[in-house]
């Protein structure tokens, strides 16, 4: 009787040993696809709020981009119910943050370098190049650089100049050949860059 139930003992242990991992990574990528939509929407929301803000509009989040919620969404960011799900959350919060004059969190959001794994799954996304390039990815590059540069400017008193700055000069940081033409991918991330280091500096005129 032992005997013959041994194999399906191992069987067992096995399945379980083999679902860890799985259960792991689950979670992981359900960490992933929830941080990049926050990132995405915090950035968005803010903007609208500071535009209702200046024009002096009423209090009103809900736009177009916070119902669909997947504005700046592609695949290597993780799932697509967990980027919608966490841009909802990054933009109602960025746009309370900018409606009420509080000062941005772009520091705390996007002073983090990418994770060797949210770095892995770009590149292995990106297998091909495609007409157009990844103008998309460029720009998020360029933006956290952005803000990573602006808000050391502020803190150091630095004067307000996101040209005085090697990755920006240079905007080819983390490009690929995947990525297609350089000078598109250039061009897209000095954009981001320049939106960055203006919100991480807290300026934008």
């Amino acid at each position: 009787m032992h005997s013959r139930m041994f194999p399906l003992f191992l069987t067992i242990m096995a399945v379980i040993v083999l679902a860890v991992p799985m259960v792991h990574a689950s979670k992981e990528e359900k960490y992933q696809g929830r941080q990049h939509g926050y990132d995405h929407g915090y950035r968005d929301g803010y903007q609208h709020g500071r535009e209702d803000r200046e024009r002096h509009l009423s209090f009103k989040f809900e736009t177009d981009d916070y119902k669909h919620g997947d504005r700046g969404y592609d695949k290597y960011m993780g799932d697509h119910d967990d980027y919608k799900q966490g841009y909802r959350s990054g933009y109602q919060n960025g746009y309370n943050d900018a409606f009420y004059s509080r000062p941005g969190r772009f520091a705390e959001i996007y002073g983090r370098e990418d994770s060797p794994e949210v770095v892995r799954d770009r590149y292995s996304y990106v297998t091909e190049v495609r007409p157009g390039g990844y103008p998309d990815i460029a720009f998020d590059i360029g933006y956290r650089d952005g803000v990573q540069a602006g808000a050391k400017d502020l803190d150091k008193h630095e004067k307000f100049d996101p040209a005085d700055h090697d990755r920006y000069r240079d905007g080819d940081h983390d490009y690929q050949n995947s990525y297609g033409s350089k000078e598109v991918y250039k061009r897209s991330y000095r954009e981001g860059y320049i939106r960055g280091y203006q919100d991480g500096y807290g300026r934008w005129r």
